[in-house]
């Protein structure tokens, strides 16, 4: 249909409609354009070129720039290093006030882990221009760029300046941990955590699983997993937490009574999940007679 209103009226001429936050007056025309553009991006593998034709066409508009954060998606990751580098330098010259333009350009240099102080120049750009809450997302881009800088305190700071943006504890903890410093990381998302979120199953689930991968505060995580399987008894996944726990512990006995509660109460659709389960079992199997 979006195709048909540009062969009946390719020149946009026959009337608007307001698009945005700023309600701009644009095309039926260049509607239909954006969402032609727009769902090529969604196409196995993505077409970026109707969106490109389409932001090279018009003038900066509110539509316009939500063109580019659609590519950004694509240069972000799929496009080579040169192509996303010139994009992303189109990008933030023609919208140079977006705090999006230069954040999507240093999603890309995490990426591709280069140009690093490129990165912390966007970052801090991106800061400047991000209302509030929204700088959180800055400072975390910032802190990932010092780690991969090596410049660990630097990344501290950034990470304490996220949590005064906006409370975002494990992602806090996480640049923390990384940075060398557990103890920040525990001040932030560790017992008392725990203790605040006591009878949220979701936030104790992640918990669980954070002090999982990180192989510390063992026994913390443990009393969240347990919490977990009391508050969603018959949720596979609660008990799939607790036997990561179990395994991290090296508790190999009780991590594999939790993983085959979990495959008992697992759906049969799709097969991946039984299936993964299953594999996890075999795994436990394996390190308990290793162990042994």
């Amino acid at each position: 249909m979006y195709k048909q209103v540009v062969a009946l009226d390719p020149d946009g001429k026959n009337g608007t409609t307001e698009y945005g936050r700023n309600k701009d007056k644009v095309s039926y025309t260049q509607y239909a354009e954006f969402n032609i553009g727009t769902g090529s991006m969604s196409a196995r593998p993505p077409d970026p070129a109707p969106l490109l034709a389409f932001i090279k066409k018009y003038p900066d508009s509110q539509i316009v720039n939500d063109g580019y954060g659609n590519l950004s998606r694509f240069y972000g990751r799929q496009s080579s290093k040169e192509d996303a580098t010139k994009f992303f330098e189109e990008y933030t010259k023609r919208f140079p006030n977006e705090s999006m333009a230069y954040s999507s350009w240093v999603t890309r240099i995490l990426f591709d882990k280069d140009p690093v102080d490129k990165g912390i120049e966007l970052a801090q750009k991106s800061i400047e221009l991000a209302p509030g809450r929204m700088a959180m997302t800055g400072y975390q881009n910032l802190a990932r760029l010092y780690l991969l800088k090596g410049d660990k305190d630097k990344a501290v700071e950034a990470a304490d300046q996220m949590m005064k943006a906006a409370t975002a504890p494990p992602m806090a903890a996480q640049i923390y941990v990384d940075a060398g410093r557990p103890e920040k990381a525990l001040a932030v998302y560790g017992p008392d955590y725990m203790s605040q979120n006591a009878k949220s199953g979701p936030a104790l689930g992640r918990y669980a699983q954070f002090w999982a991968q990180q192989g510390t505060n063992l026994d913390s995580a443990l009393v969240a997993a347990k919490t977990v399987t009391e508050l969603t008894p018959n949720a596979y996944s609660s008990y799939t937490t607790l036997a990561t726990v179990y395994q991290k512990m090296k508790n190999y006995t009780d991590a594999l009574k939790a993983a085959e509660k979990a495959l008992s109460l697992a759906p049969a659709q799709p097969p991946q999940i039984k299936e993964g389960i299953q594999k996890n079992i075999e795994m436990i199997k394996a390190a308990a007679a290793d162990k042994k």
